[in-house]
């Protein structure tokens, strides 16, 4: 038992990403910001992102602990793993989010909204880690008399989709920026366990030392995109445009209340995919409680006292099977910021007079973020200074606490040459020395062409 709740650990350690882009959000140099912020002042008219090498994130974090605090030399490998659980708590997770444009292409005018399509792929997983469980595993329960361990403390979700989105991006005035994107997600692959409920405890038992119970539990996983008699075919097929279809919507603002002020939000991925292929779903609910296996010793025949056992357990625990469909809710994302002119006005030319952000070549600001998900939110705010050195070169640098870290240093960079735009995003910059000491590690990066 110890051998897998070691091997868990480690697995999980390898696959750590997640999705608190705080140095791309309202980074307007940045041809990609409306993937956002959909209401950010944008100073673009035309875009076409390069296929396949636009807006490719990798965003990684992980609550608990490190890769660095499992595999360091020192104790052995089962020490170490041990001193990692004793140190997480009930809430800690690992978050991995990975997304790639396939397509993307806008247009506009100085006079008209700015419009613009595009596909993306985005693949998101997150596992907790809770503490009182993996001891519960890794120790036994000898040692945690009448302690209760809470199954809703355990949430796993994986998910691999496509999404089709349409956007509008415009100017309302000279102060208020506003915009919206409607998406059609295609699930790929899905599997979730969530709103598991039940709680397991162990007390003296009367006929026996100890009496385990198991009470109230309800515990769920709902699976689709995975067929036995699949083949290499059918997963490619389900990669373009799958029966699985979902709504959701992107929303932002930008509001320049002074001068030199101003304040963004953004909603992102508001919506769910409603799965029905290739559906698997396994539930197990009901109480049971186990004080031992009472032995007969007489000349009767031979007492099967597993099959008991497993039968009795089976009556208690009731286990179904079924092909129903389910919704999948998306993780969604809340952005709000507020940022101050500080540097120099620089002059502009008549088509960039709507946009309130380039005039000023030096900014200052804050950045808050919330993401819906299970049993815990993620949360965060990051400080950053923005400047613009030329028409042809840009630059952000954030400092960020969130549930990974309480600081990570983070930067951007935008390139224009010419018409083609090169961007590229990093965050806890300091963590990339060793990246097995880090609790996150981010990078992202684009190509488009841009007028």
């Amino acid at each position: 038992m110890k051998q897998l709740f070691i091997l868990f650990i480690f697995l999980t350690s390898l696959s750590l990403h997640a999705q608190f882009n705080a140095v791309e959000y309202d980074f307007t140099a940045n041809a990609g910001v409306l993937q956002t912020n959909p209401g950010a002042a944008y100073p673009y008219k035309k875009l076409f992102g390069v296929p396949l090498l636009n807006n490719v994130n990798l965003f990684a974090g992980n609550t608990g602990f490190t890769l660095y605090e499992v595999l360091a030399p020192g104790s052995n490998f089962e020490q170490k793993v041990q001193k990692t659980v004793n140190q997480l708590s009930d809430s800690d997770y690992v978050l991995l989010h990975y997304r790639h444009d396939l397509f993307s292409y806008g247009w506009g005018s100085n006079f008209e909204a700015f419009k613009y399509i595009g596909l993306y792929w985005e693949l998101n997983h997150i596992t907790y880690t809770p503490a009182s469980l993996l001891k519960l595993g890794l120790y036994g329960n000898a040692n945690y008399m009448n302690k209760t361990f809470d199954i809703s403390n355990f949430a796993s979700k994986t998910e691999l989709i496509q999404a089709l989105y349409f956007g509008l991006n415009t100017n309302l005035n000279p102060k208020i920026s506003i915009g919206g994107r409607i998406k059609l997600y295609f699930g790929v692959a899905n599997a979730q366990s969530v709103g598991n409920t039940g709680k397991l405890y162990t007390t003296k038992g009367q006929n026996n030392f100890y009496l385990h119970h198991l009470d109230n539990v309800n515990i769920q996983m709902q699976t689709s995109g995975y067929h036995d008699n699949a083949d290499t075919g059918y997963y490619i097929n389900k990669l373009f445009f799958n029966g699985n279809f979902g709504p959701g919507i992107d929303l932002g603002l930008t509001y320049k209340l002074n001068n030199k002020t101003t304040w963004s939000a953004a909603l992102l991925d508001l919506g769910f995919i409603y799965y029905n292929k290739d559906i698997n779903n396994y539930y197990a609910s009901g109480n049971y409680q186990y004080e031992g296996v009472d032995l007969q010793f007489s000349n009767q025949s031979f007492i099967d006292y597993w099959k008991n056992l497993k039968n009795e357990f089976q009556e208690k625990i009731k286990n179904e099977e079924n092909h129903t469909g389910y919704i999948s809710w998306r993780p969604t994302q809340f952005y709000t910021s507020i940022k101050y002119g500080i540097g120099n006005l620089s002059h502009q030319k008549c088509e960039n007079f709507l946009n309130p952000i380039l005039n000023y070549t030096d900014f200052i600001g804050l950045t808050g973020f919330l993401q819906f998900q299970p049993v815990k939110p993620h949360l965060g705010i990051s400080g950053f200074y923005e400047k613009r050195w030329s028409k042809h070169l840009y630059t952000k640098f954030n400092i960020t606490a969130d549930n990974f870290s309480y600081y990570a240093l983070g930067g951007g960079l935008v390139l224009n040459l010419g018409h083609l735009q090169m961007s590229l995003i990093a965050d806890n910059l300091l963590g990339l020395s060793d990246i097995a000491k880090s609790h996150k590690q981010t990078l992202q990066f684009g190509l488009n062409f841009i007028r």
